[in-house]
């Protein structure tokens, strides 16, 4: 069985210029890949056909399972900042370094790769069901990230996977399921706690990481709850984290506070046991 081991977070100060443009290109590079499913598998509610998913082996997200001649499915790597297209046996059916190219290079090369295996990607646009933020590369500025700081920002993908796969079966849990979304670029389990037979009306927590958005500019750890619950009660966190309760509710634990320590896993791991068991025992009174 592989062993899937914590990846040390580098010392950083935050905001840090060189790992939000490492998150703007990475997040532009991936939205192309989640059409790819979006675009030839039936429509789903939420989206979620073009989730991704983490790939630990190869420090890659991937999106789901397509056929055409044969199965594919297409995955942005961190290590080299390529995208590939490989079959069910992992083997590269294709593959373009984006590093020097445009997003719009990039729709032209999936579209000619994906024409060979037969399937029609003329409609493979950048029409999402949903707003990016407006970085300053989108379209036709080519892909410059730094390659030292596209790996840190990889990081913390693969660290909250391990982490959330743990705190899950040490909650009983079998099945489960951790994904990313493009929309947000976070990564993220949902718990059903109260199952109503209706995912509108259901009682969950989420437990996740986001890269950094309009609220935090930074990366952090998070717990949040559908549906909202009053925090202001309830008690102090460890380790800087903090209750959060604007537009929505939970906590946040910001990695300025993580970075720094040595026993960083720790440190994430008990957030996300603590919070959770706190939110749950709150969505069940």
């Amino acid at each position: 069985m592989q062993q899937i081991d914590w990846r040390h977070f580098e010392s950083l100060e935050f905001p840090n210029e060189e790992l939000n443009l490492a998150k703007e290109q990475a997040h532009q590079a991936v939205q192309p890949v989640s059409a790819v499913a979006r675009k030839f598998l039936p429509e789903v509610p939420n989206d979620a056909n073009a989730t991704l998913a983490w790939v630990p082996g190869f420090t890659r997200l991937a999106g789901h399972w397509v056929t055409g001649v044969r199965s594919f499915r297409a995955s942005f790597s961190f290590l080299d900042f390529n995208i590939y297209l490989v079959d069910e046996k992992v083997n590269t059916i294709s593959q373009i370094q984006l590093l020097g190219k445009s997003q719009n290079q990039l729709l032209i090369w999936l579209e000619e790769q994906i024409g060979k295996l037969e399937l029609d990607a003329s409609g493979l646009t950048m029409n999402l069901p949903y707003d990016l933020p407006d970085y300053d590369s989108k379209g036709t500025s080519v892909f410059s990230a730094e390659q030292q700081m596209v790996l840190e920002l990889s990081k913390y993908y693969h660290n909250t996977y391990v982490v959330l796969k743990e705190v899950c079966k040490s909650m009983g849990l079998e099945d489960f399921t951790i994904q990313i979304w493009p929309h947000h670029f976070d990564l993220a389990v949902s718990i059903i706690v109260k199952d109503t037979g209706d995912p509108e009306t259901d009682s969950t927590v989420s437990l996740g990481m986001s890269p950094g958005d309009e609220e935090l500019n930074e990366p952090y750890f998070y717990v949040n709850t559908w549906p909202h619950v009053k925090t202001t009660d309830l008690p102090k966190l460890a380790s800087g984290a903090k209750w959060h309760e604007e537009s929505w509710t939970g906590a946040v634990l910001a990695a300025s506070q993580v970075v720094n320590q040595p026993d960083q896993k720790e440190i994430v791991s008990r957030f996300f046991e603590t919070v959770s068991e706190i939110l749950i025992a709150e969505l069940k009174s």
